[in-house]
């Protein structure tokens, strides 16, 4: 037992140097304030990735995506995943959709905005 406690002792004392964790880099502290004073806001405005995502409303036409089972809307300007698609939703349509999008959503689609659809409402031909 006495061959333990010398032992344990500088186990302790070892150990009680690494309570304070690493010594954090220099810059600017996690809350935003200097030694100083506050630090200015971000340059960039950050993006909203709430659960919720961002409602949009986008006209394009569905197109199978490069995965079985997946489909997108190709809006012209950028591609959309559409997720809980219905029947209604067939590659080809000509389609306005109004949902949410979700660019932090994980998908085995691997293209396109992953967006939660919410509505379709199909876009009619005019008279020619």
């Amino acid at each position: 037992m006495r061959e333990v406690l010398p032992v344990v002792a500088a186990v302790a004392v070892v150990l009680s140097g690494c309570a304070d964790g690493p010594t954090p880099p220099a810059g600017p502290s996690p809350t935003g304030t200097s030694p100083t004073g506050p630090s200015a806001p971000p340059s960039t405005p950050t993006t909203d990735t709430s659960a919720e995502g961002t409602a949009v409303t986008v006209r394009g036409t569905v197109a199978r995506g490069v995965e079985a089972g997946c489909l997108v809307l190709a809006t012209g300007q950028r591609e959309y995943l559409l997720l809980r698609a219905g029947p209604e939703l067939r590659p080809g349509a000509e389609v306005v959709v109004r949902g949410r999008t979700r660019p932090a959503m994980p998908t085995t689609c691997m293209q396109g905005v992953p967006l939660v659809v919410e509505e379709v409402e199909p876009v009619r031909a005019g008279p020619s």
